[in-house]
């Protein structure tokens, strides 16, 4: 006993002294049965730890004590959340020979497994073989599927699975509805939705704030804001209370639509109800603030988030520099960008682009060609829109022969023309006559699939 609870100690220590266990069971200074085993297994799946917990099989089977099929489907289910469903399918395949024999969870981690990347055909397949060898999917199984089907968009499949699932005496949970109606949502049916939900009613079931949450957002998504409004009251009514998710989509959705007033008054009900904001509440309210042109305000906003140590990553340095390159306020713009080393953040490609495309739409072009030069220098490789954005710049200011020389080294890195830079470079053809270089740089540039080219041979 007491060497059982030394091996729980090393556990909850973090496993940091794993190899010291490993040693202590290969010396046989502890004799570990198969639930010391187990715990052990379970501690290392869940910190992370997969590949050392298929060692300790390998350790437990050679030293002669048989796991059984806990063990063999924690280590399955972990292998399936690292994304190692191939290994996991591996190792499900030598546990018949060994006369280990899967249970229900076993099946469906494997099933999530698959249905994670795609893998219908084996996924069903899967599915037919746990019915076949008698083993009954349980509602966890059928709302996996129902998952996977809804997020691909495939609805008719979807259903197929709640009635096959009702037809075999397995009743379908909060989690099973909410699932159909979020795929639903995500297809712009509303009406569909509100029938699922009305069906979870009638069959004795309570929504919970995620089941909510599914249709305010669906209803934002299609910009129904009163649609969305009337449910988001309705929660006190039906004894729940909105969370960050709730109050996210809500003001997602009144940005969207211009009510500016509303979110910022939502916002504060959202603070008065005890409600904190997270990292995407204030995304949403900076990216709607300068959206509805109110970009000091944004700006205002932003510097009291820095004041109060609040996250403050690259996609929300990116709403203000876009938001003040399209307002033309370079100045503001560059202070930004300039403030981002001393915050130990790096620039993206869509933060240097709006640079660029700023400075390019206010004539700037030798600023912009530095800082296009700066942005690879730094590590950041320029795409297939920084290119466009910066040869439409050159070309936007007549310097036709300085946009060739962008446009070799972009056909050179595999990118082509956009759909409005696709008649800049005919109407420069019309212009410069038949040079020949220009003739042959420009029939790379074009998208492949492009007809224009016969206008201009």
């Amino acid at each position: 006993m007491g060497h059982y609870a030394t091996a729980l100690s090393l556990i909850q220590n973090k496993l940091q002294r794993f190899q010291g266990i490993q040693k202590l069971m290969r010396t046989r200074e502890i004799e570990p049965d198969v639930v010391m085993y187990g715990t052990i297994v379970n501690a290392l799946c869940r910190t992370g730890n997969t590949i050392r917990a298929v060692s300790l099989l390998r350790i437990m089977e050679e030293g002669g004590c048989k796991p059984d099929t806990v063990v063999y489907t924690m280590i399955i289910d972990s292998l399936c959340k690292d994304r190692m469903v191939d290994d996991a399918l591996k190792l499900f395949s030598t546990m018949d020979e060994k006369g280990i024999f899967p249970n229900v969870v076993t099946y469906t981690s494997l099933i999530h497994g698959l249905c994670n990347f795609g893998r219908w055909k084996e996924a069903t397949g899967m599915f037919r073989e746990m019915l076949n060898g008698g083993i009954a999917p349980d509602v966890r199984t059928y709302n996996v599927l129902l998952d996977a089907y809804t997020k691909e968009g495939k609805m008719k499949e979807a259903v197929g699975v709640l009635e096959g699932m009702i037809q075999s005496g397995v009743d379908p949970d909060v989690v099973t509805y909410s699932t159909l109606m979020d795929g639903y949502c995500l297809q712009g049916q509303m009406d569909e939705a509100i029938r699922v939900l009305n069906t979870m009613v009638e069959r004795g079931l309570h929504p919970d704030v995620f089941s909510y949450n599914i249709l305010i957002n669906g209803y934002c998504k299609k910009m129904k804001i009163d649609e969305a409004m009337l449910l988001f009251r309705a929660l006190p009514r039906s004894g729940l209370k909105p969370n960050n998710l709730t109050f996210n989509a809500m003001l997602w959705g009144l940005f969207q639509t211009g009510r500016c007033g509303a979110a910022q008054k939502l916002f504060h009900d959202m603070q008065a109800a005890g409600i904190y904001p997270d990292s995407r509440t204030y995304g949403i309210l900076l990216d709607g603030l300068c959206k509805n042109g109110h970009i000091y305000e944004a700006l205002s906003l932003f510097h009291m988030m820095e004041s109060n140590s609040l996250h403050l990553d690259i996609v929300k340095y990116n709403i203000l520099i876009d938001a003040f390159c399209k307002d033309k306020k370079l100045d503001t713009a560059r202070a930004i960008f300039s403030n981002l080393s001393s915050k130990r953040l790096q620039p993206n490609v869509k933060t240097y682009t709006m640079m660029i495309r700023g400075l390019c739409e206010e004539g700037l072009l030798h600023e912009a060609k530095e800082l296009f030069v700066k942005m690879e220098q730094s590590g950041c490789l320029p795409n297939d829109v920084t290119y466009n954005t910066i040869i439409r710049g050159f070309i936007g200011q007549h310097k036709c022969y300085e946009a060739l020389i962008l446009v070799e080294e972009m056909v050179q890195r595999g990118f082509s023309a956009d759909a409005f830079n696709f008649p800049l470079i005919v109407d420069i053809l019309s212009t410069k006559g038949q040079d020949p270089a220009l003739r042959e740089v420009i029939k790379k540039f074009m998208p492949k699939d492009s007809h224009g080219m016969h206008d201009i041979e």
